[in-house]
């Protein structure tokens, strides 16, 4: 109860001195009517609204020395804490300077080995699947998949974001999810108040999350599921994790096949996002209304039609190219 008071005090104030706030900090994002349709420029101070969050969190534990989450060692603290951090401040920075993509992605790369290696928790061992009755032990290969599969959680959420609403939404959904999954823990629903109160101001064109938002929740998110999977067991088998990721992840790979395959840079932006061609054809609130449908049908397949997970794969993969190509008509 205390951080729940605690946090919506804390956002309610963020909201009453906004104004005060983004003209003290001027970080923004200046359209260029290429990539950046928006018509003024807007704060990006999602990713900086959260981390302060966060640390008013950090400064009520260390006052009252009691915590939402609890783990076994200050190296794992301490892992969490330089994981959340040091992704934030690579956001901040290409928020500020626009930094070249390969270099973002080697420096989170070295962030996230870094982490993985001081957090024994965080590592991927092995792997469960629900069409493979054997356990596929990685040994050496460990670290490896492990910081591979967070740096592609990463530019798939990168990928991802691009309309008002669109990000904030799905990291609603998905911390919704596992606050209702799995023992309403509080961190997750204090997330979703959080990106709430981000959501009225980036609806009303008034914030973005920026880089500095998305690598934070990216983070997040990754400690979250690795966390589930590898300690909780909330997680049984891995593919119930890629369930929840199939929408973003999907779109990464048909943007990365599809400028590979027209001579272009993977990671060089243009407007062929799933959210993009979907604006075209729709109204903001009509293409994030699709895009929190198409993250709900995976789940709705899985616990409520009780399909198996390769059924679902496939099923909701027919249907994202179905309607990829049906947007793409003129």
């Amino acid at each position: 109860m205390t951080y729940l008071l605690i946090t919506l005090l804390t956002n309610l104030l963020l909201l009453l001195f906004f104004n005060n706030i983004k003209k003290f900090i001027s970080l923004y994002d200046t359209p260029d009517k290429k990539l950046k349709m928006h018509k003024h420029k807007v704060p990006l101070l999602g990713g900086i609204f959260i981390i302060f969050n966060y640390l008013v969190f950090l400064a009520v534990y260390l006052i009252t020395e009691t915590s939402f989450i609890t783990f076994s060692t200050s190296r794992e603290y301490l892992s969490i804490f330089l994981f959340v951090s040091l992704f934030f401040l690579v956001g901040l920075y290409d928020d500020k300077y626009n930094s070249k993509p390969f270099s973002k992605i080697l420096i989170l790369t070295f962030i996230s080995i870094v982490v993985v290696l001081i957090n024994n928790n965080l590592i991927i061992k092995n792997i469960t699947l629900s069409f493979y009755d054997n356990n596929i032990f990685l040994f050496n290969f460990s670290i490896f998949f492990t910081v591979f599969s967070i740096i592609i959680l990463v530019n798939s959420l990168n990928f991802y974001d691009g309309i008002n609403g669109q990000s904030i939404l799905f990291f609603i959904a998905i911390f919704s999810f596992l606050y209702l999954s799995f023992d309403h823990n509080l961190f997750y629903l204090l997330n979703v108040i959080i990106l709430s109160m981000l959501l009225i101001l980036n609806i009303k064109n008034k914030l973005f999350l920026g880089d500095s938002g998305i690598y934070l929740l990216s983070a997040v998110l990754s400690f979250s599921l690795l966390y589930e999977y590898n300690v909780n067991k909330n997680f049984v088998r891995a593919d119930d994790i890629f369930i929840l990721l199939m929408l973003p992840g999907f779109d990464l790979v048909r943007l990365s096949l599809t400028r590979i395959l027209n001579g272009k840079n993977a990671f060089v932006g243009d407007r062929n996002h799933i959210h993009h061609l979907l604006n075209n054809k729709f109204s903001l609130l009509t293409t994030n209304f699709i895009l929190i449908i198409m993250f709900a049908l995976p789940i709705f397949f899985k616990n409520l039609l009780m399909l198996n997970n390769i059924i679902n794969i496939f099923i909701f993969l027919l249907i994202y190219c179905i309607l990829i190509i049906l947007i793409q008509r003129k």
